[in-house]
C-alpha cells in the first residue's frame, strides 16, 4: 500500500463518577472514505439547494441530510461497538425518515420495509455486543482471532442487510420512494457501503465457511440485479439495480480475500453512482417527473453535457478502459482469472460481468439514441447551478481510478496471464455490447413468466410492498370490517336499541306507579276530608 498509518484517539472524560469514553481511529482506509463522503456529500448537498428549491420543508430535508452524514462518519471511524452503534442505528433511523420524505402511501410503504430490513441488521449487531461482555473490552481493534463464531455469524448477517444481499435485497428498489439527493448519497458512499465498510473492516473475523457462504450469496446478487436491471423501465430503479450489482461485486472480492480491492472499488463506485444519480434526478427534474425511460429522447440535442457526464459515469460504471472504474473492476476480474477457486464460481462472476455490461449500455442506447418522445420539456434558470455541483464527481468518474491505482495499489497492478485469459474480459464485454444492441429494439412479452421471474427480482419484488400491502393492509382492512361489524352489532345501533327499549320500560312503569301513587292520594286526601 502506498501509505500505512495508524492513529488512535481516545477521548475520555470524567465528572464525579460520570465516565464517558470516547475512541477514534484514523487509519488510510477511514480518512480516504470519510473525505470521500464529505466530498460527495457536499456536492449532493449544493446540487439539492437548486432541486430542491420549490420544496416547503426544504430546511428539515438539509438537517437530515446532516444527520445522515454524520451518522456515517461515526460509522466509519469508532472502533469501540456502542459509538459504532450510534452510526449504525442513526443510518437506519435518519434512512427512514429521508424515505417518507414525500409522506405518501408509496414513501409510507417503502419507508417501512427499508426500517424493518435495517432493524434485523440492529439487532444481530446488539447480539454482537453483548458477546462482547465476556471479552472485557468493546474495541473491535483488541481481538485479531476467531474467538466466536456467532459472532462471526452477527455480524455477517448485520452486513447483508446493510448491503442488501439476498434474501434482504427488496429495500433497495423501495428506497427510490426518497428524493433524487437521498438516493444519490445512500447508493454512492453511506447506507448501502456502512455492510460493505464493516465487512472490510472485520475481515480477519471471517471463518472459512462464511467467506464461502458470502460468496455465493454476492454472486447470485448480483446475477440477481443484473437481470433485473435489463428488464428494467424505471431509470432511477435501473440505477439502484446496478448499485445492488456493484455491492455483490465488492462482497465476492472481501469474499477471496482482497478486501484492499473492495475499498479501493468501494471509492471509485462512490464518484461515479453519485453523479450517475444526479444526471437522472436533473433528467427527471426536466421532463416534468417522468422516470420511464421509453419518453425520454432527443437527449443529444436538449442536455449535451449533463448526457455526456451520464454516460462518462456510466461507462465507467461498466468498466470501459482506462476510466475510474476500469482500474478497479478489471484488477478484481483479473484476479479472479488468476486464482483457482471453482468453475461455477468463475462462470458466475463472468455471467454477472456480462449482465452488468449489458444493462449499462442498454441504458446508455435508450436516452443517447432515441430520435422521438412524447413528453414535454421544461428548462430550469437554475440549469447552471446543477451542473456546476456535478464537476467534481465528472473529475473522479475520470480520474479517480488512476490516481487510487498509481498511489495506493501500484503492487497489484501487474498482473501476469496468458493471452487468451488475458482477452477473455474484453470479449465478454464485447459480446455484452452487441447483445444490448438487439435487446434495447425488442419487445419483451413482460407476461411471460420466466421474465416476470427475472425482471422482478427472482420475486423478492413482491418483498418490497405487496407484501405489506396484502398481508398487512388488507387483513387489518378486513380485521376493521369485523370490528365495525361487532361495535355496530353489539355496541353502535344495537345497543341504542336495547337503551330506548328498555328507558321505554322504565319509562311506563315509572308512568303506573305515577298513576297509582297519584291515585291512592287522590283516595287518601277525599277518605280524610269527609270522614274527619
Amino acid at each position: 500500500m502506498g501509505f500505512n498509518f495508524s492513529l488512535f484517539i481516545h477521548w475520555k472524560m470524567v465528572f464525579c463518577s460520570f465516565y464517558i469514553s470516547f475512541p477514534f481511529y484514523l487509519d488510510y482506509m477511514s480518512c480516504i472514505f470519510m473525505g470521500m463522503v464529505l466530498l460527495i456529500s457536499g456536492s449532493i448537498i449544493f446540487y439539492s439547494e437548486f432541486y430542491m428549491q420549490s420544496e416547503i420543508y426544504k430546511l428539515r430535508f438539509f438537517f437530515l441530510m446532516f444527520l445522515f452524514v454524520m451518522s456515517m462518519i461515526f460509522l466509519i471511524i469508532c472502533p469501540n461497538f456502542f459509538c459504532m452503534l450510534l452510526g449504525w442505528d442513526g443510518l437506519g433511523l435518519v434512512s427512514y425518515l429521508l424515505v417518507i420524505y414525500y409522506q405518501n402511501f408509496k414513501s409510507f410503504y417503502s419507508g417501512l420495509i427499508t426500517a424493518l430490513t435495517n432493524r434485523v441488521g440492529d439487532v444481530f449487531i446488539l447480539c454482537s455486543i453483548s458477546l462482547f461482555f465476556c471479552y472485557g473490552s468493546f474495541n473491535y481493534m483488541n481481538f485479531f482471532f476467531n474467538y466466536n463464531m456467532y459472532f462471526c455469524y452477527m455480524f455477517f448477517i448485520a452486513s447483508l442487510t446493510k448491503s442488501a444481499q439476498i434474501p434482504f435485497s427488496a429495500w433497495l428498489p423501495a428506497a427510490m420512494a426518497a428524493p433524487t439527493p437521498v438516493s444519490s448519497l445512500v447508493h454512492s458512499s453511506t447506507l448501502v457501503t456502512a455492510g460493505v465498510y464493516i465487512m472490510i473492516r472485520f475481515n480477519y473475523y471471517l471463518i472459512q465457511e462464511i467467506k464461502y457462504l458470502l460468496m455465493f450469496i454476492s454472486l447470485l446478487t448480483m446475477i440477481m440485479s443484473g437481470f433485473s436491471g435489463m428488464f428494467e423501465f424505471d431509470l432511477k430503479k435501473i440505477i439502484a439495480l446496478s448499485t445492488l450489482s456493484q455491492l455483490g461485486f465488492m462482497m465476492s472480492t472481501i469474499s477471496i480475500g482482497f478486501y484492499e480491492l473492495a475499498f479501493f472499488h468501494l471509492i471509485t463506485h462512490a464518484g461515479f453512482k453519485a453523479l450517475l444519480f444526479m444526471c437522472a434526478g436533473f433528467f427527471i427534474h426536466n421532463y416534468h417527473d417522468n422516470q420511464d425511460i421509453r419518453f425520454f429522447g432527443l437527449m443529444n440535442k436538449n442536455f449535451c453535457f449533463s448526457l455526456c457526464m451520464f454516460n462518462i459515469a456510466n461507462l465507467s460504471l461498466s468498466g470501459f478502459p482506462f476510466l475510474s472504474g476500469f482500474f478497479s473492476k478489471d484488477l478484481i476480474l483479473e484476479f479472479m482469472l488468476k486464482l483457482n477457486f471453482g468453475f461455477i464460481y468463475l462462470i458466475l462472476f463472468i455471467v454477472g460481468t456480462f449482465l452488468t455490461v449489458l444493462y449499462s449500455f442498454r441504458l446508455m442506447i435508450y436516452l443517447t439514441f432515441k430520435k422521438s418522445f412524447f413528453n414535454s420539456v421544461e428548462f430550469f434558470p437554475n440549469l447552471l447551478g446543477i451542473q456546476n455541483s456535478m464537476y467534481l464527481l465528472f473529475f473522479f468518474s475520470v480520474f479517480l481510478g488512476f490516481i487510487g491505482s498509481s498511489i495506493f495499489f501500484f503492487p497489484y497492478n501487474y498482473i501476469v496471464l496468458p493471452f487468451k485469459m488475458k482477452i477473455l474480459i474484453s470479449l465478454i464485454c464485447l459480446l455484452s455490447f452487441c447483445c444490448s444492441l438487439k435487446i434495447s429494439y425488442m419487445n419483451l412479452e413482460l407476461n411471460n413468466y420466466f421474465i416476470m421471474y427475472l425482471s422482478q427480482m427472482w420475486f423478492l419484488y413482491f418483498l418490497k410492498t405487496d407484501l405489506l400491502k396484502y398481508f398487512f393492509l388488507n387483513n387489518s382492512y378486513k380485521f376493521s370490517k369485523v370490528l365495525v361489524t361487532y361495535i355496530e352489532n353489539y355496541f353502535g345501533m344495537t345497543l341504542y336499541y336495547y337503551f330506548y327499549f328498555f328507558s321505554d320500560k322504565f319509562l311506563n312503569f315509572f308512568n303506573y306507579l305515577f298513576y297509582l301513587f297519584s291515585f291512592f292520594f287522590v283516595y287518601y286526601i277525599f277518605f280524610y276530608t269527609f270522614l274527619f
